[in-house]
């Protein structure tokens, strides 16, 4: 420090000093402003866990599940002047580069049996908007009927709808929210929206984040200047300590930009940490200064503080450093780079406070201000009575220590969306809606591997999803037997799983091309989704729901009886529509007795007269006599359920009154062979369905909701015919989804709070130990910032205050900002000659006292302003970190007192040429 301070007060060298930086720092400042954003949060995923890149594996072969949604409430939604704006806005929305689809109620298919061609055909389930009321009330007739769209894409009450927008793979989140937030608004300026899924919420996040930033950064530079004032008393020196922090925050973020780091919502709080830690440098050195000056004249005064404060000003910048780089142990990408490049910053500002700071002190010749504050009394006699009573200070001490170790076993990591947002904000209140009236808008995804043709992976497939929406917490379930079974509805007439293969085959075939298809099984039909809708919105909820989830995974049996999966299905159906039932056992029950379900022969009979007055029925009968549909059905009718086609052409030919062998009777056979089949069944599955719903205590809905009950439960009845293989089918499940990741987070927070802790603490008492040639003085000065840690934390689990990816940092900033103090205490302790080792506290806090606890107020100042944002991660970091820096300063002044043993630190040390001229003898203060 001699030959450093010999070359600052060359005033040649120090006009080149301050010419090189303002160079060298303007030229940072202006790539500065290149740094691209990030606001990916799901960035903070740590890269080396198995869950993420089982979620990204899934993520590239299902097309994206990021996904977009938007909410909308309107008073009815089944009118022109809002269908129409809707429609127009999903074709908007479908147009956009970065959505792969959406989806609402308007462009939804609708799967239709094909009068013409036969089989099944695919349609909206809005052709377009309706003209008039009666079209209106058809629509909405229509869309409320179906079951698969209501809770998904329309509200139970009709009041609101739902839209999903896919984006893709390799989409700019941010960009592609702001896209459809303008469609939208456009479309419906009057009407309440809600936007919800992780592209609006770190476009939220990230927005009202740097909002904040930008907001409150200059009220925490006005509370820092503030300070200065108060100190110093000299505008000068006041603005050289902010000059020179805003240049090392002006090398980091250059350094940034040139490197290619993207900025991100951890990195946004930095230029708040530079300014409120990186000043500490600047404010030792003026303060050590502005004591000189007065007796010995500005260089002399330049000489003593660079030599006698010089090397306690490094240690400390070097230990904040330590803390800092401590963040490299963390698997987080975003964390790491944090740390390295704050402490990038904070190693610039420790740089220019012992170049730039002087050599600006050398040209201007700074002078102190009468009225500075310079008497640290409080200090003085706190660091006094500390010494004096060490036993009752160290005994208070250990207590206060004693009872935070049992608060911190009570902090527990927390991570979910609602870590970034508070009560009543935007995304918050936007969760609240989708989970009401949608089921919620967090997904877990079972991802299934087997053959998707085979009707036995489809039935356990359906089961999987039906016993997991018996879950507390879990809304619904979508998968693609669903859509096979609704496929399946419109070729055969009734609501069931295809009987083999083939028929799988041919219904997935109809269904290639189509946009939600590829979201819920591959073009192979060898991997699919169960998408499992959580209502759940907390972290603590959603833990619980997927430890349930994961849980029946892995002890479910590998063959499920057919009884099993009916009644499973029977259960999921009446929850579906809301009517009371006796539960999965119940119907479990139920399927084991014999059913009295009566003659079905009035129902078939019914069923073909209807049947023969459409045009399904190929061979419109002679119209002049009315009573035959009747009188045919009911001779088919006679024949059975095993009629044959010679019974059939019998029956027709006699009531025709034509030739067995007319072309004409021929047909009429043609057109009732397999539908008179199907009625049989469907009506002997409908009257077995009906008896089973009413022993089960099942209180039929009216009109077509009790009409659907009936037919979906008759539908899952009939499957119990189907024949199973003897082997169960090769399927596998794995449990995915942000909740699984979420979890993946929380561990690694978890994990990365011990790893850098232990690595920052030992970092720092290793340099510590070295400066001070001893472990038990390195120890010393570690005290009070492992104090505070334990006092910090204990607080927080006491207050019930989780960890998170904001709260993370905690450790490693109180480690980084606050062993500072510990150091110029230690550093500055000499007992006078013929006193004892107690007696060098006062003399510590008076040399020490204005410095520490100036950077201590701006410190908790600067971090103080963040709780006045939106922003969580911001709130939570500030209001600690600046009570921590508060506790730090506070222990330094009483555990260094309380645990010094030595009439001098200096002696024997890298500190041994440091003059302490500054630090005046006690005086009895």
């Amino acid at each position: 420090m001699e030959a450093l301070a010999r070359a600052v007060l060359d005033r040649r060298i120090a006009s080149w000093i301050v010419g090189i930086v303002v160079v060298v720092t303007g030229a940072a400042a202006l790539v500065a402003g290149n740094v691209e954003q990030d606001d990916d949060v799901l960035a903070f995923l740590p890269a080396t866990n198995p869950d993420v890149a089982t979620f990204y594996d899934i993520n590239d072969r299902f097309g994206g599940l990021d996904v977009a949604i938007v909410g909308i409430e309107a008073p009815d939604l089944f009118t022109p002047e809002f269908l129409g704006p809707l429609a127009e806005a999903t074709v908007a929305l479908n147009e956009l580069e970065s959505i792969v689809y959406a989806v609402s109620i308007v462009n939804v298919d609708d799967v239709v049996p094909d009068p013409d061609l036969g089989g099944i055909r695919y349609g909206q389930l809005i052709e377009m908007p309706p003209r008039n009321a009666m079209e209106a009330d058809f629509i909405r007739d229509k869309v409320m009927s179906r079951d698969a769209v209501i809770g998904h894409l329309v509200s139970e009450a009709g009041d609101a709808v739902n839209l999903y927008c896919v984006l893709g793979t390799d989409a700019d989140q941010r960009a592609a929210a702001g896209e459809v937030r303008a469609i939208i608004d456009a479309a419906f300026p009057e009407h309440r929206k809600y936007w919800g899924g992780a592209p609006f919420i770190s476009n939220w996040i990230y927005d009202t984040t740097q909002a904040d930033m930008d907001k409150l950064t200059p009220w925490a530079v006005v509370a820092i200047v503030l300070i200065l004032m108060v100190t110093f008393r000299d505008l000068r020196g006041t603005l050289l300590a902010l000059v020179a922090t805003g240049m090392g925050i002006a090398v980091s973020h250059g350094l940034m930009a040139t490197l290619g780091v993207r900025y991100n919502i951890v990195l946004s709080s930095m230029p708040v940490i530079l300014f409120a830690v990186g000043s500490a440098y600047s404010i030792h050195i003026l303060a050590h200064y502005y004591a000189h000056e007065p007796q010995v004249g500005s260089e002399e005064a330049i000489r003593r503080t660079m030599v006698g404060i010089g090397p306690t000003v490094l240690t400390a910048g070097l230990t904040t450093v330590a803390g800092l780089l401590s963040f490299l142990m963390m698997d987080i990408e975003p964390m790491r780079t944090f740390g390295l490049f704050t402490a990038i910053g904070i190693f610039a500002t420790l740089v220019l406070s012992l170049t730039f700071v002087p050599a600006v002190i050398r040209l201007m010749a700074l002078r102190r201000k009468a009225g500075a504050w310079s008497e640290s009394g409080p200090m003085i006699w706190l660091a006094g009575f500390s010494a004096r009573h060490r036993i009752i200070v160290g005994l208070v001490l250990l207590a206060l220590a004693g009872g935070s170790v049992g608060a911190v076993t009570q902090v527990h990591t927390r991570m979910d969306n609602a870590a970034f947002f508070d009560e009543g904000s935007e995304p918050d209140l936007s969760e609240a809606f989708l989970s009401e009236h949608f089921g919620g808008s967090q997904f877990v995804q079972l991802w299934v591997r087997g053959d998707l043709k085979d009707p036995e992976v489809l039935a356990d497939l359906r089961y999987t999803g039906d016993v997991l929406e018996e879950i507390d917490g879990v809304g619904a379930s979508l998968h693609v037997a669903s859509a096979i079974t609704e496929a399946n509805r419109a070729m055969e007439g009734i609501y069931r799983l295809p009987d083999d293969r083939p028929k799988a085959a041919t219904l997935f075939g109809l269904m290639t091309g189509n946009k939600a298809m590829e979201q819920l099984v591959d073009d192979n039909r060898t991997e699919a989704l169960v998408q499992v809708k959580l209502r759940a919105r907390h972290a603590d909820a959603m833990a619980a729901v997927l430890e349930q989830v994961e849980a029946w995974m892995a002890d479910r049996p590998p063959r499920i009886e057919r009884e099993e999966q009916v009644a499973a299905r029977l259960a999921g159906i009446c929850r579906t529509l809301h009517v009371h039932h006796p539960g999965r056992a119940g119907f479990r029950a139920l399927l084991d007795q014999p059913l009295d379900p009566g003659d079905p022969t009035e129902a078939v009979t019914d069923r073909l007269v209807d049947f023969m007055g459409t045009d399904e029925f190929l061979v419109p009968l002679p119209p002049d006599d009315p009573t035959l549909p009747r009188r045919l059905a009911e001779a088919v009718v006679a024949l059975g359920p095993e009629a044959d086609a010679d019974g059939l052409t019998a029956v027709a030919a006699e009531l025709l009154a034509l030739p067995p062998d007319d072309r004409f009777v021929g047909d009429v056979v043609f057109s009732l062979e397999t539908p008179v089949q199907e009625f049989w069944t469907l009506a002997r599955t409908e009257l077995a369905a009906t008896e089973l719903l009413h022993q089960a205590g099942v209180l039929m809905p009216d009109g077509d909701r009790g009409r659907r009950l009936v037919a979906y439960a008759a539908g899952a009845l009939s499957e119990l015919d189907r024949v199973r293989p003897e082997t169960p089918p090769e399927l596998t499940y794995q449990v995915s989804g942000l909740p699984v990741l979420y979890r993946g987070v929380e561990r690694s927070v978890t994990f990365n709070q011990w790893r850098s802790l232990g690595f920052a603490l030992v970092l720092v008492l290793v340099l510590l130990s070295v400066v001070f040639r001893s472990l038990w003085s390195g120890m010393l000065a570690t005290t009070p910032t492992a104090l505070t840690l334990l006092l910090v934390y204990g607080a927080m689990g006491t207050m019930g205050v989780s960890l998170d990816i904001g709260t993370s940092m905690l450790a490693s900033l109180i480690i980084g900002a606050g062993v500072d103090y510990a150091v110029h205490m230690v550093a500055g302790w000499r007992a006078p000659e013929g006193q004892p080792a107690s007696a060098g506290a006062q003399p510590a806090a008076r040399c020490t006292g204005v410095a520490i606890w100036t950077n201590a107020i701006m410190v908790a100042a600067g971090f103080y302003v963040l709780t006045l944002g939106e922003a969580r991660p911001l709130q939570n970091v500030g209001m600690l970190t600046a009570s921590a820096m508060l506790i730090a300063a506070m222990t330094t002044f009483v555990a260094v007192p309380v645990l010094a043993r030595k009439r001098s630190y200096r002696k024997a040390s890298a500190l041994d040429a440091m003059d302490t001229s500054a630090c005046p003898a006690e005086t009895g203060a």
